[in-house]
């Protein structure tokens, strides 16, 4: 479905995410619905955490992609199990390109992207939904011997996918609006169901 972004209402929340292609992408996918939780999307690394739009999608859409268009493909390596303390969520820490990560947050926080963010910005592709403390220690140790079954640990990013959601959506009602690659190669203005 191709939708233009100004057919799109002009306020909501707005992220950006780059998504793990196969064949890493479906082992994670098989991984995640494996651990207890809410229904898993599909494994993705957050770039932009989720944050309410000021301006209209339009406008900061076109200020994002001018800023990806700065920034060159790299390589991320996935390395092991951790817990974030203060949900028991599990997550894959990241090694190689958590730096590259980190500059591309940073340079797309400003101007009317700017969001204080709830967390810290911390690297990662989440795994699981909250877990109960009781169970914490089986289910990690769980996730750990299946990362350990893993046909690699690193990816790509090449490319960016802005996601939108309705001021008045539920939390997983989040719409794909348009993927940029990264390093100039230009963008997609696909729009639909992420």
């Amino acid at each position: 479905m191709n939708t233009k972004l100004s057919d799109l209402p002009p306020r909501g929340s707005f992220a950006l995410v780059t998504y793990i292609p196969d064949p890493l992408g479906s082992f994670l996918q098989s991984l995640r619905l494996g651990l207890p939780g809410e229904e898993n999307p599909q494994a993705h690394i957050t770039i932009l955490p989720p944050r309410p739009l000021l301006l209209p999608l339009e406008i900061v859409s076109f200020e994002a992609q001018q800023i990806l268009h700065g920034f060159d493909p790299f390589t991320i390596e996935l390395s092991r199990v951790s817990v974030f303390p203060e949900t028991n969520i599990l997550y894959l820490e990241i090694a190689e390109g958590n730096d590259a990560l980190h500059k591309l947050h940073d340079a797309l926080n400003t101007g009317s992207l700017a969001h204080e963010e709830n967390f810290e910005f911390l690297p990662h592709l989440t795994i699981s939904g909250s877990i109960p403390a009781g169970e914490l220690a089986k289910v990690r140790a769980e996730a750990e011997r299946t990362w350990e079954e893993r046909p690699k640990n690193s990816s790509e990013v090449d490319e960016v996918v802005a996601l939108w959601q309705p001021s008045n959506g539920s939390w997983d009602d989040w719409n794909r609006v348009w993927s940029r690659k990264l390093g100039g190669a230009g963008n997609s203005a696909r729009a639909g169901k992420s």
